[in-house]
């Protein structure tokens, strides 16, 4: 049983209205997907397609503004090549992705991989990219994913966004699958197109089968929540119920900033 199923289980209902830490999961109308300006936040080059690929199909369908961030150079991913090299491969294979898929801007921000951290400057960076796109939805690794770089890139939007206008998140799981979500988009017919799109990661596909691991992710989401195909799924809430959920979370903000999450 899931700690969130005990929680509802055994916490008596008058207290668990007044401290449930989910209670801002249950969001009317997130099923629409309509918004028109979407940004993503990918901590290396492949994330983006991994963890929302189809589900940004369908935005681009619906006549979305799409962008991408890479937050790191993705040096660390070779197998054959390494450093600066792969850091040029990953780029050009970045850009045949984002072709695929229709994603109409990409921003390379350049962080060591496996060194990212909400430093001041890469906060300042992903503050002013949302301050220029003012986007309406924003698709980021979950704050638990685990991965170093994941991590980081989930507490720099929350820095980040303290000054930024409330918008949707849509969190995913790449290293860990996500242990609790409330949107699932059905991406059976864009599932093909999805997999072309990773297919350009030739450098990440030498080291892992990520196309048979995110097939078989996305199978197996659809699958256990009824249908018979393929599926992403989010925790879908506001920033500003992002931000309280990474508060609980992370009680230990970053040294140079002087005030709480």
């Amino acid at each position: 049983m899931s700690i969130r199923n005990l929680y509802r289980r055994f916490v008596p209902e008058g207290i668990r209205r007044s401290l449930d830490p989910f209670r801002g999961l249950s969001v009317p109308g997130v099923e629409g997907l309509n918004e028109k300006k979407v940004l993503i936040l990918s901590p290396h080059p492949d994330d983006d397609v991994i963890g929302c690929g189809g589900t940004l199909q369908l935005y681009k369908s619906r006549g979305a503004e799409v962008t991408s961030v890479y937050l790191t150079d993705g040096r660390k991913g070779g197998r054959r090549i390494t450093g600066d090299e792969l850091v040029a491969v990953r780029r050009e294979e970045a850009r045949r992705a984002a072709g695929i898929l229709g994603i109409d801007r990409l921003i390379f921000l350049d962080n060591r991989d496996g060194e990212l951290e909400p430093s001041f400057k890469t906060v300042s960076e992903v503050s002013d990219i949302l301050g220029e796109i003012r986007p309406e939805a924003v698709f980021l690794p979950f704050f638990i994913d685990n991965h170093a770089d994941h991590i980081a890139a989930s507490r720099i939007f929350l820095l980040a966004s303290r000054w930024a206008p409330a918008v949707m998140c849509y969190s995913y799981g790449i290293w860990t699958p996500l242990p609790s979500f409330n949107l699932l988009v059905d991406i059976t017919a864009l599932s093909a197109l999805k997999a072309k799109a990773l297919s350009e990661h030739r450098s990440q596909l030498e080291r892992l089968d990520l196309s048979g691991a995110a097939s078989g992710l996305s199978r197996y989401y659809s699958l256990m929540s009824g249908g018979n195909g393929f599926a992403e799924v989010f925790l879908a809430c506001s920033s500003v119920e992002y931000r309280r959920l990474g508060k609980i979370w992370d009680r230990t903000p970053p040294s140079f900033f002087k005030i709480s999450l």
